[in-house]
């Protein structure tokens, strides 16, 4: 028999389990943590069991978990079937939801599993968190995530809806769902095609001279001025390039390894480091900060300086959003990279490899091991070699 000190000393495990209440009454705990009440029994015209959910706990006390099982028992003797969908567990969008984020965040940056986190929070959740999951339609979709389409927000619509068929598909796996709905939205016939917007980058020659000469004559913080200089140098997405730490550095074999747990798709990624690179940290040893992160915060040796400073930087030379970001030092790589395919002798794919624009599809990444590393950095050399070229004393 249950009560409710044994109720709420339940704990969450890897997968889902059922505690007994006795007269084919359960408790199922979710890997989430949620507690539903769940009823039991042998239908008499099939001959199978059926499962009818009653409520999560505590919102539906066990006192009416109960009551629940006593009208459901007094139906059955009088030959009335209580009414259920299916023969499978009736289960919310939102207890499919948090089993899910369960798995997804293990897969995914913390950043990333925020993400997903606030668009259940904002759309998903509120509209339909408490129906059946086999009862969500398209149109609840659609009709959930209206405003980000009237509003023109279509990336965030975009990636919203991905994460939402990533999370039926599970659901199909996990035998949930018997068919994926929000695989039926047609995007292009529902939604403006958004405007493609590029990263502000500077690309001509002579304003990333001068961006150079501005970041090295800065008057603030030397771990800023770095941290910018080797985000520049090495390409590589704004957080890494502030983030990184001495363990990651082979200044002798000039290579920067950044783990698998930085990286956006969770895997390591090897950053060749051209001649530049390597001066730039040797000389930027002498400072001594005594922190496991090259670029430590200000206010503790223990973070990473945060993710404003380089962009509060630009701004304070002058620099609009519009014309240059923190993450444009990638755009302005590509864009010059691709620009002197001729001159450097190198192809798409190496600059995409150096950008950590790997092939995606499994079957294809299947058969190709290939980490190209001589020629990515042939490439990250001639990059650093070019911006040298147009200020030496970088």
């Amino acid at each position: 028999m249950l009560n409710d000190t044994k109720i709420k000393g339940l704990k969450p495990k890897e997968k889902r389990y059922k505690i007994s209440d006795g007269d084919n009454l359960y408790i199922q705990v979710m890997p989430s943590g949620t507690k539903t009440f769940i009823y039991e029994f042998k239908s008499k015209e099939s001959g199978k069991y059926k499962r009818i959910s009653l409520g999560a706990y505590p919102a539906v006390s066990l006192l009416k978990a109960r009551e629940k099982r006593l009208e459901f028992q007094k139906m059955l003797v009088s030959g009335l079937e209580p009414q259920v969908q299916n023969n499978k567990n009736v289960i919310t969008f939102k207890d499919v939801f948090e089993e899910w984020f369960d798995y997804k965040r293990k897969e995914v940056s913390a950043k990333q599993a925020f993400t997903h986190m606030r668009y259940y929070e904002r759309f998903f959740i509120p509209k339909f968190g408490s129906k059946d999951v086999k009862s969500i339609t398209r149109k609840d979709i659609i009709e959930a995530t209206e405003e980000l389409n009237k509003d023109g927000k279509f990336e965030t619509l975009d990636r919203a809806l991905a994460s939402i068929t990533s999370l039926f598909k599970w659901a199909l796996v996990k035998d949930y769902l018997e068919h994926n709905v929000a695989l039926d939205i047609e995007k292009k016939a529902l939604f403006k095609k958004p405007k493609v917007t590029h990263y502000a980058a500077i690309l001509d020659e002579n304003g990333i001279r001068n961006l150079i000469k501005n970041i090295q004559g800065y008057y603030g913080d030397v771990r800023v001025i770095t941290s910018a200089l080797f985000g520049l140098l090495t390409a590589q997405r704004p957080f890494n390039a502030r983030a990184v730490k001495w363990s990651e550095i082979d200044l002798e074999n000039k290579m920067w390894i950044i783990p698998g747990n930085s990286m956006k798709m969770k895997e390591p990624h090897s950053v060749p480091l051209s001649n530049q690179a390597v001066k730039l940290l040797k000389d930027f040893k002498k400072f001594e900060f005594k922190s496991e992160y090259i670029f430590p915060s200000v206010k503790t040796t223990k973070q990473p300086i945060s993710d404003n400073s380089v962009r509060s930087m630009l701004r304070n030379l002058g620099y609009s959003n519009e014309e240059i970001t923190p993450h444009g030092f990638r755009a302005m790589f590509s864009t010059i990279c691709h620009e002197h395919m001729v001159e450097h002798g190198l192809s798409e794919r190496i600059i995409e490899l150096c950008l950590d624009h790997t092939e995606r599809n499994k079957i294809k990444a299947a058969y190709n091991h290939a980490k190209n590393l001589k020629e990515r950095a042939a490439l990250m050399q001639w990059w650093a070699d070019y911006l040298s070229r147009l200020c030496p004393d970088i």
